[in-house]
């Protein structure tokens, strides 16, 4: 909860494909700490790039370093925006309660078709 930014900056491996969306990243989100990661996988259904974080390239360090000194060096008011917004996109898109309506929203669909 100390922290300004999260960190996550996964890669396609080769032996296992991409990984989904990480619960590491949504818990440092819903405390409101802005993630720098890159387009992987589940990450941008997550993070609104430029809005709820920041996304760059995979393999990209020079994007990633360009990132979060863009960040430090911008209003407080932009990284106070994106810091709620990171908060308030776990809180509708991913909590408990989201995430229950939604797999009941597929459950219905299911049975309906």
């Amino acid at each position: 909860a100390d922290c300004h930014f999260f960190f996550h900056p996964s890669v396609r491996n080769e032996d296992w494909g991409e990984e989904g969306v990480p619960n590491a990243m949504l818990e440092a989100m819903a405390l409101g700490i802005p993630p720098l990661a890159t387009f992987h996988g589940g990450i941008p259904e997550a993070v609104e790039n430029g809005i709820s974080g920041l996304l760059v390239p995979e393999n990209d360090d020079g994007a990633l370093a360009r990132a979060v000194i863009e960040l430090m060096h911008a209003p407080p008011e932009r990284y106070h925006a994106m810091s709620v917004a990171a908060a308030e996109r776990i809180a509708s898109e991913f909590s408990a309660t989201a995430q229950t309506c939604a797999l009941e929203k597929a459950y219905h669909e299911a049975i309906i078709a």
